[in-house]
């Protein structure tokens, strides 16, 4: 499992995640940009995904490069309405493309969630496909309840960058299935920044957590 912490922010969503898998008893971290928990949606500017579930899912969404029409983000398109009648269906119906759907329910289900984020506008979408537009900040995954937690404690005003490591490091204090490196980025610059332990405790030392 992980945990992916977001927050809206100066007219941008910045996002954080762990980057810990799991199989059976054994775990390892994930270093190379192509298998992170976040990612840059292909051809679309000032848009990320961060995935936690069934890491198969990851691969194949990570790749698409058709998930959002050139038309829809010259026009501004992409709202509520957009994640529910587009995104949403063309994930679902990618999966099943590829045999990755579960449909032994009454309704298909996904073995995973994703975070959606443009610009400053941010989504949940859970794996039985309802859609939830967040306001502020939040948190999915395996480790979700302590990084709410420790979001609940900060302060809004404080830097969303040092309140996504916060979340994440109480994630992985409590969490088995959550560890470092942590991944962190934003909408604005879609650029990653790796923190491991090591330097997270130099960036604290020093007050240069940015």
């Amino acid at each position: 499992m992980s945990v992916i912490v977001a927050i809206k922010r100066d007219n941008k969503v910045y996002m954080g995640a762990d980057s810990q898998v799991t199989k059976g008893g054994s775990r390892r971290s994930l270093s190379n940009q192509n298998n992170y928990k976040i990612w840059k949606v292909k051809n679309v500017d000032h848009c990320l995904i961060g995935h936690v579930g069934n890491f198969r899912d990851a691969c194949v969404i990570r790749i698409m490069k058709n998930l959002i029409d050139e038309i829809d983000v010259i026009k501004d398109n992409v709202n509520f309405e957009y994640v529910v009648d587009r995104i949403l269906p063309t994930i679902i119906n990618e999966l099943k493309r590829h045999h990755y759907i579960n449909s032994d329910t009454k309704f298909d289900e996904m073995d995973s969630w994703f975070l959606f984020a443009y610009k400053d506008k941010l989504f949940i979408i859970s794996n039985e496909g309802s859609v939830i537009e967040i306001d502020d900040c939040i948190a999915i995954g395996s480790g979700e309840g302590e990084a709410i937690g420790s979001l609940l404690t900060t302060n809004t005003d404080d830097n969303p960058i040092e309140r996504i490591i916060k979340a994440i490091k109480s994630s992985v204090a409590h969490d088995i299935y959550v560890n470092y490196p942590i991944i962190i980025t934003d909408t604005d610059k879609t650029e990653f920044k790796t923190i491991n332990q090591d330097s997270l405790k130099e960036c604290i030392a020093n007050n240069t957590i940015e």
